[in-house]
């Protein structure tokens, strides 16, 4: 059977992860607002919790101190298996200050566990311009910088864990929006237009591990698919920018045939009719489900005063034996988001550093 014909038995994903914009055109189901209880609870927690060890704030502790958030948080997991994103709004931040953090982890608690993010073990990763050059160069690909590190235009991509949330502290002087795209509605137009790339990317690809590997291990990820089959449901990894940089470091060019499909796949989810656009405000949570979402980010010019620049909290989110997220292979789940100190618990990574 040639890959094209094998391409075409293959059925179009169904259900409420398969989107595009167009659809949420008169549709704000996904945006929620915290209650004055809920808001003024949140910041009661993170003013009187004693210390800022997040490894106490464990989800049976946010279970107990945030009962009016739980039914809200309940629905915002709902919606994040089955149509893939939420915006809270509301996150009193400017009340908070340097509470915020915290209260944000507290409010992760409710869905799942926070996992470290990067070789200097942040649970609540700062996601703001440090002067990180970063592009998508031959030359960039083989270095290890982070685009959340810059405050350059991003392109598509799926963080590593289940969950990604996104807390908005400051926003950007001009700039700065975020873009969400539905991959199961990119499988779907693939399978229609273009099922030569299919068997290619669901084979799938190593990803960089941006030199924040332990010493014992590789520099990539084993082979992640693009794509994977569940039934009427299909799951997605993709994050160009690491596939080209493993390529690189194992000094292992993209085939043909693979460009090619990565190109077919950056086509089709820049289409213009894909993507919805999300514009923070200081005290919203953007809440992405990394499975079925892609995000994006357009460049942005920062406020000359330092204390007004763009900046957010990002947690990685693993949401345990919960459905969807349990029905995902090792490979999808983990070999992008667990080596060296990255995918770590609080609780491990506390461990870790008391080792050496």
């Amino acid at each position: 059977m040639t890959d094209t014909l094998a391409a075409a038995c293959r059925a179009p994903a169904e259900g409420p992860a398969v989107w595009k914009a167009a659809d949420f055109e008169h549709d704000r189901s996904w945006l929620h607002r915290l209650s004055d209880e809920q808001a003024g609870c949140l910041a009661r927690a993170a003013r009187e919790f004693d210390g800022q060890d997040l490894a106490r704030a464990t989800p049976e502790w946010a279970a107990r101190h945030l009962v009016p958030l739980a039914m809200l948080m309940r629905e915002v997991k709902r919606e994040l298996g089955t149509r893939g994103f939420v915006l809270l709004r509301g996150v009193p931040v400017r009340e908070l200050g340097d509470k915020a953090g915290l209260a944000f982890w507290m409010l992760g608690a409710l869905l799942g566990t926070g996992l470290t993010q990067n070789a200097d073990g942040d649970l609540l990763c700062p996601v703001t311009d440090k002067g990180v050059r970063f592009d998508y160069s031959a030359e960039a690909h083989r270095s290890n910088a982070r685009g959340y590190q810059s405050r350059a235009d991003l392109n598509y991509h799926c963080d590593p864990t289940d969950v990604v949330a996104l807390l908005c502290v400051n926003k950007a002087m001009s700039g700065g929006a975020s873009t969400i795209v539905s991959t199961p509605a990119v499988y779907n137009a693939l399978l229609a237009d273009h099922p030569e790339h299919m068997e290619v990317l669901e084979r799938g690809f190593p990803y960089d591990r941006k030199g924040e590997q332990w010493p014992q291990e590789a520099p990539a990820s084993p082979r992640i698919p693009v794509f994977v089959r569940h039934g009427a449901r299909v799951s997605c990894r993709y994050a160009r920018s690491y596939i080209e940089g493993a390529a690189a470091k194992l000094g292992t060019p993209l085939e043909d045939a693979e460009r090619a499909a990565l190109d077919c796949f950056d086509s089709v989810v820049r289409r213009p009719d894909m993507a919805l656009h999300m514009a923070f405000e200081p005290g919203d949570v953007q809440l992405l489900n990394n499975f079925t979402v892609v995000h994006g980010r357009t460049a942005y010019e920062d406020d000359p005063d330092p204390a007004q620049r763009r900046f957010l909290y990002r947690l990685w989110l693993h949401l345990g034996d919960s459905p969807p997220w349990q029905g995902e292979s090792q490979i999808m789940r983990w070999a992008f988001a667990r080596f060296g100190n990255l995918g770590r618990t609080a609780q491990e990574w506390s461990s870790l550093r008391s080792e050496t």
